[in-house]
């Protein structure tokens, strides 16, 4: 857990000091993001402490929103505090729904004969393999 909390906090917090200073270069490159990023840094603004926290969940935008949220001019004190605390309830949310799930699975699966889960282990193995093999005929 802690490790999961110290990874993630130094990478957002590299990525917040990328915003504050190179934003304006970043966002350049990418136009499309670029006419949004004044109305997305306002509700960051008005918001700042539940778009820190929640910017660590929100899949897709887990590198791009601390880049925003670097632009946006935030006391340093207040980043690194806030991203700490959505570290460690994101450490907490990810370990415990891993845990519960791998409990779950180990419940249903104990109840099941072994030859039926080697069996859906290796329809999963030809499935991903067939999936692999569609997507990479497709390039």
């Amino acid at each position: 857990m802690a490790i999961s909390v110290t990874g993630g906090t130094i990478a957002d917090q590299i990525l917040f000091f990328v915003g504050r200073r190179y934003s304006e270069r970043v966002f350049a490159r990418f136009p499309g993001v670029a006419e949004r990023v004044p109305r997305v840094q306002a509700l960051i603004r008005r918001w700042d402490v539940l778009a820190i926290i929640v910017a660590r969940f929100l899949y897709g935008l887990r590198f791009a929103a601390p880049i925003v949220i670097g632009g946006c001019g935030i006391p340093l004190w207040r980043l690194a505090l806030l991203d700490l605390l959505g570290g460690v309830i994101w450490a907490f949310v990810v370990a415990g729904l891993g845990y519960f799930a791998g409990e779950a699975i180990q419940l249903w699966a104990s109840r099941l004969d072994l030859s039926y889960v080697l069996f859906l282990m290796a329809l999963a193995l030809i499935a991903g393999t067939v999936w692999n093999v569609i997507r990479s005929r497709g390039r």
